[in-house]
């Protein structure tokens, strides 16, 4: 609770400096990550999955606040909108989404119902719509949309989660997706972004020598008749060809 409570009073103070002085830290990032990678790409790739990440979970929680209210409704819960919001939200945490959401809507059962039929209900239901969001909606609306495959975002949430505890779990799969970015745009981490991505490519031939080889090579290339200093090769060249 100390540390996001630590976190909920700096990072407000923190995005009003930034976009106070975005011109100047586009400026910084830029010279400090443009000889490394193409910065204004990477700017609108982690754009693009920020606000993926983000509507995809909005869309997945809808879904499953609208179906959860709509059961707690059908068996008379009084307070079912709240609580069928809450519950089908809680349903989206890493790992404790399924008891949370279980938790909340049979505590406020006990309250109301002195029957089985109730608790039955509620259990099968909520199991039942965690496989669905797990295996349809979440790969559906969330993975494609951060472009990193399952395996990936759980070995994600492991490593973010023992890192930086529940604030690890909660930011798991944006970190693994910014990660996967960074390696997107750097040729000698094609291997990691490969590791990380939903549908893996195939990597260049050159990058499996490494860059050692391909400094190597390069004077080689340079020193070849008819190729001029830019590259390009000479007519001479081409005729001794």
């Amino acid at each position: 609770m100390w540390g996001v409570l630590i976190i909920a009073g700096v990072v407000p103070f923190l995005t009003f400096f930034m976009l106070c002085s975005k011109s100047q830290t586009a400026t910084r990032v830029d010279a400090l990550f443009s000889s490394k990678i193409d910065t204004a790409r990477f700017i609108t790739n982690l754009n693009e999955m920020i606000r993926g990440f983000v509507a995809g979970n909005l869309i997945v929680g809808s879904m499953m606040a609208v179906a959860t209210t709509l059961m707690l409704l059908g068996i008379g819960m009084k307070g079912a909108i709240p609580l069928g919001i809450a519950s089908g939200l809680l349903n989206l945490l890493p790992f404790l989404g399924l008891i949370f959401s279980l938790a909340l809507p049979l505590a406020a059962a006990i309250l109301q119902f002195n029957t089985p039929g109730p608790f039955v209900i509620i259990t099968l239901t909520i199991l039942l719509l965690h496989v669905v969001s797990a295996n349809l909606l979440t790969p559906t609306f969330i993975t494609t949309r951060v472009n990193i495959g399952p395996v990936a975002a759980t070995v994600g949430i492991l490593f973010w989660g023992w890192l930086w505890g529940v604030m690890g779990l909660l930011l798991a799969v944006p970190l693994t997706a910014f990660v996967k970015l960074i390696a997107d745009l750097h040729p000698s981490l094609s291997h990691l972004s490969n590791v990380l991505a939903l549908a893996p490519r195939p990597t260049p031939r050159w990058v499996r020598y490494g860059e050692t080889a391909l400094h190597r090579a390069i004077p080689y290339l340079r020193g070849r008749p008819g190729v001029k200093p830019g590259g390009s090769a000479s007519p001479a060249g081409d005729s001794s060809l």
